[in-house]
Protein backbone atom coordinates (compact mmCIF):
# COMPACT_ATOMS: atom_id res chain seq x y z
CA UNK A 1 0.00 0.00 0.00
CA UNK A 2 1.15 3.55 -0.64
CA UNK A 3 1.06 6.25 2.06
CA UNK A 4 -2.40 7.51 1.15
CA UNK A 5 -3.85 4.01 1.28
CA UNK A 6 -2.18 3.38 4.64
CA UNK A 7 -3.60 6.64 5.99
CA UNK A 8 -7.11 5.73 4.87
CA UNK A 9 -6.84 2.35 6.62
CA UNK A 10 -5.63 4.11 9.79
CA UNK A 11 -8.69 6.37 9.68
CA UNK A 12 -11.11 3.49 9.04
CA UNK A 13 -9.50 1.45 11.81
CA UNK A 14 -10.08 4.38 14.16
CA UNK A 15 -13.75 4.35 13.13
CA UNK A 16 -14.05 0.62 13.81
CA UNK A 17 -12.32 0.79 17.18
CA UNK A 18 -13.60 4.13 18.44
CA UNK A 19 -10.24 5.79 18.91
CA UNK A 20 -8.17 8.61 17.48
CA UNK A 21 -6.34 7.70 14.27
CA UNK A 22 -2.59 7.26 14.48
CA UNK A 23 -1.34 9.41 11.61
CA UNK A 24 1.97 7.65 11.03
CA UNK A 25 2.55 8.30 7.33
CA UNK A 26 3.25 11.29 5.13
CA UNK A 27 0.19 12.22 3.11
CA UNK A 28 -1.39 14.34 0.44
CA UNK A 29 -4.78 15.49 1.73
CA UNK A 30 -6.23 15.86 -1.76
CA UNK A 31 -5.19 12.31 -2.62
CA UNK A 32 -6.83 11.14 0.61
CA UNK A 33 -10.08 12.87 -0.41
CA UNK A 34 -10.11 11.27 -3.86
CA UNK A 35 -9.25 7.80 -2.51
CA UNK A 36 -11.93 7.97 0.20
CA UNK A 37 -14.44 9.10 -2.41
CA UNK A 38 -13.55 6.23 -4.76
CA UNK A 39 -13.89 3.73 -1.91
CA UNK A 40 -17.22 5.28 -0.78
CA UNK A 41 -15.96 6.06 2.73
CA UNK A 42 -15.71 9.82 2.36
CA UNK A 43 -18.28 10.52 5.09
CA UNK A 44 -16.45 8.27 7.55
CA UNK A 45 -13.14 9.97 6.74
CA UNK A 46 -14.56 13.43 7.35
CA UNK A 47 -16.31 12.27 10.52
CA UNK A 48 -13.12 10.85 12.08
CA UNK A 49 -10.96 13.82 11.09
CA UNK A 50 -13.48 16.24 12.59
CA UNK A 51 -14.18 14.17 15.71
CA UNK A 52 -10.51 13.88 16.60
CA UNK A 53 -9.68 17.43 15.52
CA UNK A 54 -7.16 16.61 12.79
CA UNK A 55 -6.79 20.27 11.87
CA UNK A 56 -3.71 19.86 9.70
CA UNK A 57 -5.43 17.51 7.25
CA UNK A 58 -8.71 19.45 7.34
CA UNK A 59 -7.00 22.74 6.59
CA UNK A 60 -5.03 21.15 3.75
CA UNK A 61 -8.20 19.74 2.12
CA UNK A 62 -11.22 21.84 3.06
CA UNK A 63 -13.66 19.54 1.24
CA UNK A 64 -13.16 16.99 4.03
CA UNK A 65 -14.67 19.37 6.59
CA UNK A 66 -18.31 19.06 5.51
CA UNK A 67 -18.54 15.63 3.84
CA UNK A 68 -19.95 14.11 7.05
CA UNK A 69 -23.03 16.34 6.99
CA UNK A 70 -23.58 15.78 3.26
CA UNK A 71 -23.32 11.99 3.65
CA UNK A 72 -25.76 11.90 6.56
CA UNK A 73 -28.32 14.04 4.72
CA UNK A 74 -28.10 11.80 1.65
CA UNK A 75 -28.48 8.58 3.63
CA UNK A 76 -31.34 9.88 5.77
CA UNK A 77 -33.25 10.62 2.57
CA UNK A 78 -32.55 7.14 1.18
CA UNK A 79 -33.59 5.47 4.44
CA UNK A 80 -36.77 7.55 4.69
CA UNK A 81 -37.76 6.53 1.17
CA UNK A 82 -36.86 2.88 1.85
CA UNK A 83 -39.04 2.78 4.97
CA UNK A 84 -41.91 4.18 2.92
CA UNK A 85 -41.53 1.39 0.36
CA UNK A 86 -41.33 -1.28 3.09
CA UNK A 87 -44.57 0.00 4.61
CA UNK A 88 -46.22 -0.19 1.20
CA UNK A 89 -45.00 -3.76 0.70
CA UNK A 90 -46.57 -4.67 4.03
CA UNK A 91 -49.85 -2.99 3.16
CA UNK A 92 -49.90 -4.81 -0.20
CA UNK A 93 -49.37 -8.17 1.54
CA UNK A 94 -45.94 -8.75 -0.05
CA UNK A 95 -43.56 -10.82 2.08
CA UNK A 96 -39.98 -9.62 1.70
CA UNK A 97 -36.43 -9.77 3.07
CA UNK A 98 -34.13 -6.80 3.55
CA UNK A 99 -30.38 -7.42 3.42
CA UNK A 100 -26.97 -5.92 2.59
CA UNK A 101 -26.74 -2.13 3.11
CA UNK A 102 -30.13 -1.60 4.73
CA UNK A 103 -29.18 -4.11 7.44
CA UNK A 104 -25.39 -3.81 7.61
CA UNK A 105 -25.64 -0.09 8.40
CA UNK A 106 -26.91 -1.00 11.86
CA UNK A 107 -23.43 -2.40 12.60
CA UNK A 108 -21.85 1.01 11.99
CA UNK A 109 -21.10 3.31 14.96
CA UNK A 110 -22.92 5.98 12.94
CA UNK A 111 -25.44 4.06 10.77
CA UNK A 112 -25.94 7.00 8.40
CA UNK A 113 -22.32 6.68 7.29
CA UNK A 114 -22.89 3.31 5.61
CA UNK A 115 -23.47 4.56 2.08
CA UNK A 116 -25.38 2.58 -0.54
CA UNK A 117 -26.69 3.59 -3.91
CA UNK A 118 -29.49 1.05 -4.20
CA UNK A 119 -31.77 -0.75 -1.75
CA UNK A 120 -31.78 -4.54 -2.12
CA UNK A 121 -34.97 -6.42 -1.27
CA UNK A 122 -35.82 -10.10 -1.80
CA UNK A 123 -39.34 -11.10 -2.78
CA UNK A 124 -41.09 -14.32 -3.75
CA UNK A 125 -41.41 -15.11 -7.44
CA UNK A 126 -45.21 -15.07 -7.23
CA UNK A 127 -45.13 -11.44 -6.03
CA UNK A 128 -43.10 -10.11 -8.93
CA UNK A 129 -46.15 -8.75 -10.78
CA UNK A 130 -47.46 -7.08 -7.63
CA UNK A 131 -44.10 -5.37 -7.15
CA UNK A 132 -44.01 -4.26 -10.76
CA UNK A 133 -47.48 -2.74 -10.61
CA UNK A 134 -46.73 -1.00 -7.31
CA UNK A 135 -43.43 0.53 -8.41
CA UNK A 136 -44.78 1.63 -11.78
CA UNK A 137 -47.74 3.20 -10.02
CA UNK A 138 -45.27 5.16 -7.89
CA UNK A 139 -43.55 6.47 -11.02
CA UNK A 140 -40.43 4.31 -11.04
CA UNK A 141 -38.65 3.39 -14.26
CA UNK A 142 -38.26 -0.36 -14.76
CA UNK A 143 -35.16 -2.23 -15.91
CA UNK A 144 -34.35 -5.94 -15.86
CA UNK A 145 -30.96 -7.03 -14.60
CA UNK A 146 -28.94 -10.22 -14.36
CA UNK A 147 -30.89 -12.12 -16.98
CA UNK A 148 -34.26 -11.15 -15.51
CA UNK A 149 -33.56 -12.47 -11.99
CA UNK A 150 -33.29 -8.94 -10.61
CA UNK A 151 -35.79 -6.17 -11.32
CA UNK A 152 -34.49 -2.63 -10.93
CA UNK A 153 -36.69 0.42 -10.32
CA UNK A 154 -35.28 3.95 -10.47
CA UNK A 155 -36.82 7.36 -9.80
CA UNK A 156 -34.46 10.28 -9.29
CA UNK A 157 -32.00 9.36 -6.53
CA UNK A 158 -34.11 6.36 -5.45
CA UNK A 159 -33.01 2.96 -6.70
CA UNK A 160 -34.49 -0.40 -5.67
CA UNK A 161 -33.42 -3.87 -6.74
CA UNK A 162 -35.90 -6.70 -6.16
CA UNK A 163 -34.37 -10.18 -6.14
CA UNK A 164 -36.17 -13.50 -6.40
CA UNK A 165 -33.00 -15.55 -5.90
CA UNK A 166 -29.61 -15.16 -4.27
CA UNK A 167 -27.80 -17.39 -6.76
CA UNK A 168 -27.80 -14.64 -9.35
CA UNK A 169 -24.83 -12.58 -10.54
CA UNK A 170 -22.38 -15.48 -10.11
CA UNK A 171 -22.88 -15.61 -6.33
CA UNK A 172 -21.58 -18.93 -5.02
CA UNK A 173 -24.15 -20.46 -2.66
CA UNK A 174 -24.70 -24.17 -2.06
CA UNK A 175 -28.09 -25.77 -2.67
CA UNK A 176 -28.57 -25.72 1.09
CA UNK A 177 -27.99 -21.96 1.35
CA UNK A 178 -29.97 -21.27 -1.80
CA UNK A 179 -33.10 -22.14 0.20
CA UNK A 180 -32.61 -18.83 2.00
CA UNK A 181 -36.13 -18.42 3.46
CA UNK A 182 -35.11 -21.09 5.99
CA UNK A 183 -32.53 -18.66 7.37
CA UNK A 184 -34.79 -15.69 8.07
CA UNK A 185 -36.58 -14.21 11.05
CA UNK A 186 -39.43 -11.75 11.23
CA UNK A 187 -38.44 -8.13 11.77
CA UNK A 188 -41.73 -6.28 11.41
CA UNK A 189 -44.96 -7.52 9.84
CA UNK A 190 -44.06 -9.02 6.47
CA UNK A 191 -40.53 -7.60 6.62
CA UNK A 192 -37.93 -10.30 7.32
CA UNK A 193 -34.15 -10.32 7.67
CA UNK A 194 -31.50 -13.02 7.64
CA UNK A 195 -29.99 -14.64 10.71
CA UNK A 196 -26.55 -13.24 11.49
CA UNK A 197 -24.73 -16.43 10.49
CA UNK A 198 -26.48 -16.69 7.13
CA UNK A 199 -26.04 -12.99 6.41
CA UNK A 200 -22.29 -13.24 7.07
CA UNK A 201 -22.07 -16.24 4.73
CA UNK A 202 -23.90 -14.26 2.07
CA UNK A 203 -21.68 -11.18 2.53
CA UNK A 204 -18.54 -13.31 2.15
CA UNK A 205 -19.97 -14.88 -1.01
CA UNK A 206 -20.97 -11.45 -2.32
CA UNK A 207 -17.45 -10.09 -1.80
CA UNK A 208 -15.94 -13.11 -3.56
CA UNK A 209 -18.21 -12.53 -6.53
CA UNK A 210 -16.90 -8.99 -6.86
CA UNK A 211 -13.29 -10.04 -6.21
CA UNK A 212 -13.52 -12.63 -8.98
CA UNK A 213 -15.23 -10.13 -11.27
CA UNK A 214 -13.82 -6.61 -11.36
CA UNK A 215 -12.64 -6.39 -7.76
CA UNK A 216 -13.99 -5.41 -4.34
CA UNK A 217 -13.03 -2.22 -2.54
CA UNK A 218 -12.19 -1.41 1.07
CA UNK A 219 -15.74 -0.73 2.23
CA UNK A 220 -16.78 -4.35 1.67
CA UNK A 221 -14.15 -5.48 4.18
CA UNK A 222 -15.11 -2.65 6.52
CA UNK A 223 -18.65 -4.10 6.49
CA UNK A 224 -17.30 -7.48 7.58
CA UNK A 225 -15.14 -5.99 10.36
CA UNK A 226 -18.07 -4.05 11.82
CA UNK A 227 -20.43 -7.03 11.39
CA UNK A 228 -17.97 -9.23 13.29
CA UNK A 229 -17.60 -6.65 16.06
CA UNK A 230 -21.37 -6.32 16.43
CA UNK A 231 -22.25 -10.04 16.41
CA UNK A 232 -19.06 -11.89 17.38
CA UNK A 233 -20.66 -13.24 20.58
CA UNK A 234 -23.63 -14.60 18.61
CA UNK A 235 -21.76 -16.12 15.68
CA UNK A 236 -20.91 -19.81 15.56
CA UNK A 237 -17.76 -19.66 13.43
CA UNK A 238 -17.60 -23.43 13.11
CA UNK A 239 -21.11 -23.47 11.65
CA UNK A 240 -20.22 -20.60 9.32
CA UNK A 241 -17.18 -22.52 8.14
CA UNK A 242 -19.34 -25.57 7.45
CA UNK A 243 -21.79 -23.52 5.40
CA UNK A 244 -19.06 -21.77 3.42
CA UNK A 245 -17.21 -25.03 2.86
CA UNK A 246 -20.33 -26.20 0.99
CA UNK A 247 -19.82 -23.18 -1.28
CA UNK A 248 -16.06 -23.84 -1.61
CA UNK A 249 -15.41 -20.51 0.10
CA UNK A 250 -13.78 -21.60 3.36
CA UNK A 251 -10.32 -20.46 2.23
CA UNK A 252 -11.71 -17.14 1.05
CA UNK A 253 -13.33 -16.64 4.46
CA UNK A 254 -9.88 -16.92 6.04
CA UNK A 255 -8.47 -14.37 3.59
CA UNK A 256 -11.22 -11.90 4.51
CA UNK A 257 -10.72 -12.52 8.23
CA UNK A 258 -6.96 -12.05 7.83
CA UNK A 259 -7.42 -8.75 5.97
CA UNK A 260 -9.89 -7.49 8.61
CA UNK A 261 -7.46 -8.46 11.37
CA UNK A 262 -4.53 -6.69 9.69
CA UNK A 263 -6.47 -3.54 8.79
CA UNK A 264 -8.99 -3.15 11.59
CA UNK A 265 -7.70 -5.30 14.45
CA UNK A 266 -10.74 -7.59 14.57
CA UNK A 267 -10.71 -10.35 17.19
CA UNK A 268 -12.05 -13.18 14.99
CA UNK A 269 -8.91 -14.94 13.80
CA UNK A 270 -8.50 -16.94 10.59
CA UNK A 271 -7.38 -20.57 10.67
CA UNK A 272 -5.14 -20.03 7.66
CA UNK A 273 -2.77 -17.10 7.40
CA UNK A 274 -1.21 -15.72 4.22
CA UNK A 275 2.32 -14.79 3.27
CA UNK A 276 3.32 -11.14 3.32
CA UNK A 277 3.82 -11.25 -0.43
CA UNK A 278 0.25 -12.47 -1.01
CA UNK A 279 -1.07 -9.97 1.56
CA UNK A 280 0.58 -7.04 -0.27
CA UNK A 281 -0.77 -8.26 -3.62
CA UNK A 282 -4.23 -8.65 -2.08
CA UNK A 283 -4.04 -5.05 -0.83
CA UNK A 284 -2.94 -3.85 -4.27
CA UNK A 285 -5.82 -5.66 -5.95
CA UNK A 286 -8.29 -4.21 -3.43
CA UNK A 287 -7.17 -0.62 -3.90
CA UNK A 288 -6.81 -0.61 -7.68
CA UNK A 289 -10.49 0.10 -8.24
CA UNK A 290 -13.41 1.74 -6.48
CA UNK A 291 -15.81 0.27 -3.96
CA UNK A 292 -17.05 -2.28 -6.52
CA UNK A 293 -13.76 -2.59 -8.33
CA UNK A 294 -14.71 -0.05 -11.00
CA UNK A 295 -11.49 0.23 -12.98
CA UNK A 296 -10.30 1.65 -16.28
CA UNK A 297 -11.01 -0.16 -19.54
CA UNK A 298 -7.61 -1.84 -19.62
CA UNK A 299 -8.16 -3.38 -16.18
CA UNK A 300 -11.69 -4.49 -17.05
CA UNK A 301 -10.44 -6.15 -20.24
CA UNK A 302 -7.63 -7.88 -18.34
CA UNK A 303 -10.14 -9.22 -15.82
CA UNK A 304 -12.34 -10.58 -18.59
CA UNK A 305 -9.40 -12.40 -20.13
CA UNK A 306 -8.28 -13.65 -16.72
CA UNK A 307 -11.70 -15.19 -16.10
CA UNK A 308 -11.73 -16.82 -19.53
CA UNK A 309 -8.27 -18.35 -19.08
CA UNK A 310 -9.58 -20.77 -16.47
CA UNK A 311 -12.06 -22.45 -18.79
CA UNK A 312 -10.53 -21.74 -22.20
CA UNK A 313 -6.80 -21.72 -21.46
CA UNK A 314 -4.69 -20.10 -24.16
CA UNK A 315 -7.84 -19.44 -26.19
CA UNK A 316 -9.22 -17.23 -23.41
CA UNK A 317 -8.51 -13.95 -25.19
CA UNK A 318 -10.10 -15.15 -28.44
CA UNK A 319 -13.15 -16.38 -26.52
CA UNK A 320 -13.61 -12.93 -24.89
CA UNK A 321 -13.29 -11.15 -28.24
CA UNK A 322 -15.92 -13.42 -29.82
CA UNK A 323 -18.26 -12.95 -26.83
CA UNK A 324 -18.12 -9.18 -27.39
CA UNK A 325 -18.92 -9.56 -31.07
CA UNK A 326 -21.54 -12.29 -30.57
CA UNK A 327 -22.98 -11.74 -27.06
CA UNK A 328 -25.05 -14.47 -25.44
CA UNK A 329 -28.82 -14.15 -25.34
CA UNK A 330 -28.59 -13.38 -21.60
CA UNK A 331 -26.19 -10.48 -22.26
CA UNK A 332 -28.08 -9.32 -25.35
CA UNK A 333 -31.40 -8.87 -23.53
CA UNK A 334 -29.59 -6.97 -20.76
CA UNK A 335 -28.19 -4.49 -23.29
CA UNK A 336 -31.28 -4.37 -25.50
CA UNK A 337 -34.49 -5.11 -23.52
CA UNK A 338 -36.47 -5.42 -26.78
CA UNK A 339 -35.00 -8.92 -27.23
CA UNK A 340 -36.20 -10.14 -23.84
CA UNK A 341 -38.39 -13.21 -24.38
CA UNK A 342 -37.28 -13.53 -28.02
CA UNK A 343 -34.29 -15.90 -28.07
CA UNK A 344 -35.10 -16.78 -31.69
CA UNK A 345 -34.01 -13.25 -32.65
CA UNK A 346 -30.46 -13.80 -31.39
CA UNK A 347 -28.82 -13.57 -34.88
CA UNK A 348 -30.69 -10.32 -35.55
CA UNK A 349 -29.55 -9.10 -32.14
CA UNK A 350 -25.94 -9.70 -33.11
CA UNK A 351 -26.39 -7.52 -36.19
CA UNK A 352 -27.97 -4.73 -34.11
CA UNK A 353 -25.23 -5.02 -31.51
CA UNK A 354 -22.44 -4.87 -34.09
CA UNK A 355 -23.69 -1.63 -35.67
CA UNK A 356 -24.52 0.01 -32.33
CA UNK A 357 -21.16 -0.97 -30.84
CA UNK A 358 -19.34 0.26 -33.95
CA UNK A 359 -21.20 3.58 -33.80
CA UNK A 360 -20.48 4.02 -30.06
CA UNK A 361 -16.82 3.10 -29.89
CA UNK A 362 -15.59 1.96 -33.27
CA UNK A 363 -15.04 -1.42 -31.60
CA UNK A 364 -12.27 0.04 -29.41
CA UNK A 365 -13.16 -2.54 -26.75
CA UNK A 366 -12.09 -5.32 -29.10
CA UNK A 367 -8.70 -3.66 -29.63
CA UNK A 368 -8.32 -3.18 -25.88
CA UNK A 369 -8.98 -6.88 -25.24
CA UNK A 370 -6.60 -7.90 -28.03
CA UNK A 371 -3.82 -5.89 -26.36
CA UNK A 372 -4.23 -7.53 -22.92
CA UNK A 373 -1.00 -8.89 -21.45
CA UNK A 374 -1.72 -12.59 -20.96
CA UNK A 375 0.98 -13.00 -18.30
CA UNK A 376 -0.54 -10.25 -16.14
CA UNK A 377 -3.93 -11.90 -16.50
CA UNK A 378 -2.44 -15.25 -15.43
CA UNK A 379 -0.71 -13.59 -12.45
CA UNK A 380 -4.00 -12.16 -11.22
CA UNK A 381 -5.68 -15.53 -11.69
CA UNK A 382 -2.97 -17.11 -9.52
CA UNK A 383 -3.41 -14.42 -6.86
CA UNK A 384 -7.14 -14.99 -6.64
CA UNK A 385 -6.60 -18.73 -6.32
CA UNK A 386 -4.17 -18.10 -3.43
CA UNK A 387 -6.78 -16.08 -1.52
CA UNK A 388 -9.46 -18.71 -2.11
CA UNK A 389 -11.36 -17.26 -5.08
CA UNK A 390 -11.16 -20.39 -7.20
CA UNK A 391 -13.56 -20.96 -10.08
Amino acid sequence: MNNTEKLLIEILSAFVNGKSPAITTEYDASELYELAKAQSVLGITGYILNKYDQKEILSAEKRLADVFDKTVIQLVRIEFSANRILKLLNSEGIKHIIFKGLVVKECYPVPELRTFGDVDIIIREEDREKIHNLMCRLGFRYQIMDGGEVCSYIKGAEHYEFHTTLNSEKIRLSDNLADFWNYTRQKDGLTFEFTEEFHLCYLISHIEKHVYGTGAGVRMYLDIALFLNRYKDKLDLNRIRELLKECELEEFLDSVLYLCQQWFGTDVKPIRSMSRAVYHEFCRYTFKGGVFGLMNKDDVAQNEVRQAIRSKGKLGKLFVILSHIFPSYRELKRMYPFFNGKPYLLPAGWVVHFFKAFKRSGLKNIRTIASVNMQKARNEKELLEKIGSKR
